[in-house]
């Protein structure tokens, strides 16, 4: 479906800047909603969606782009989103500052918890999976930056996604009001402003970020930690074919139980990571022209895959293609099973 622009440009005295608006208002009931999902992840990127109302859906996104910067501002009645891991991959370079308007958004990345009400901001590292809920009054603006630019400022980003800041007061409420200013103010701006308030927009988020750490950390520091020895515990036993999911958890020191809860925010379960991070083993070592002489059965074998059949169909779900294309794909050689 192609994109329908539905606002004129605002006036501007830069050249780059592009305005425009969609909206499920003018478009039949029962095609709004794949209208929406078809042209809001033109401008968000790759991402799936179940609204709260298929039939009354209901949503609008105005965009604004500069040189270097995005701003997304929309509302919705209600739906919960995420990312796949394949749709995450595409995104790696960029970096999502979410500003609360209005109702609330629950957020669920790097195995943190956070949910926004009006003036709250957020930052989401696109690259790595998330999910999310919106209410039914839900309303909020998106700033889209160059991943490079965020991490100039507060290095890696694992330590600060999905914590939540506090609109309401100190550095928090400073970066929420500049950011709210920016959608009808960015138009009048000279391209070199506009270059300039992305800097200066990102030494607030910065501020902001570091001057909530406190009460972030506190909230979240059990399971984060949790979560982080889980996944330690996995990679040191990925060549362990005999490890069940019990005794991962185990020397972890949670249960089976919570070990899944901890990982859903990942979209992912013990198993499932425990299969995924050997199968991201077996990649490595096939694609290795060090390794081109070793059969694809004994790599299988050295990371903790007993069942060569098994390890070829769960490959193939995984990467999208058999073990032995892959191989022939990154060395150019064929090699037997």
């Amino acid at each position: 479906m192609m994109l329908r622009a539905l606002s004129a440009p605002v006036q501007s005295t830069g050249d780059d800047l592009i305005d425009w608006s969609i909206s499920t208002a003018d478009v039949h009931p029962r095609d709004r909603f794949e209208y929406w999902y078809e042209t809001s992840r033109q401008v968000l990127g790759p991402y799936e969606t179940r609204p709260d109302q298929p039939a009354r859906f209901e949503g609008d996104l105005r965009y604004l782009r500069v040189p270097g910067m995005s701003l997304s501002v929309f509302r919705c009645n209600g739906m919960k989103s995420w990312r796949t891991k394949r749709q995450a991959s595409q995104l790696a370079d960029l970096v999502h500052i979410v500003i609360q308007l209005d109702g609330t958004l629950g957020i669920i990345q790097n195995g943190r918890e956070a949910e926004l009400n009006p003036g709250d901001l957020c930052l989401l590292d696109l690259g790595r999976l998330a999910s999310f809920v919106q209410s039914s009054d839900f309303h909020c603006l998106v700033v889209e930056v160059p991943r490079r630019d965020c991490e100039a400022r507060l290095g890696p980003l694992g330590r600060w996604t999905a914590q939540r800041v506090d609109g309401r007061r100190g550095s928090g409420v400073l970066t929420s009001t500049f950011a709210k200013l920016l959608p009808e103010q960015m138009g009048y701006l000279s391209s070199g402003s506009q270059a300039q308030v992305k800097h200066q927009l990102l030494d607030l988020m910065a501020m902001a970020l570091k001057d909530a750490e406190g009460d972030a950390l506190v909230h979240s520091s059990g399971r984060l930690a949790s979560l982080l020895r889980l996944k330690s515990v996995v990679d040191a036993n990925l060549s362990n074919g005999a490890a069940t999911c019990e005794e991962l958890a185990g020397a972890a020191g949670i249960s089976v139980r919570y070990a899944n809860q901890l990982l859903d925010s990942e979209q992912t379960s013990l198993q499932r990571l425990l299969f995924s991070r050997r199968i991201e083993k077996c990649q490595a070592a096939l694609a290795d022209p060090a390794q081109a002489h070793r059969q694809i059965s004994d790599i299988a074998y050295t990371w903790g895959f007993g069942d060569v059949s098994h390890f070829g169909r769960l490959f193939k779900t995984i990467v999208g293609m058999t073990p032995r294309d892959y191989k022939k794909l990154s060395l150019g050689t064929v090699d037997r099973i």
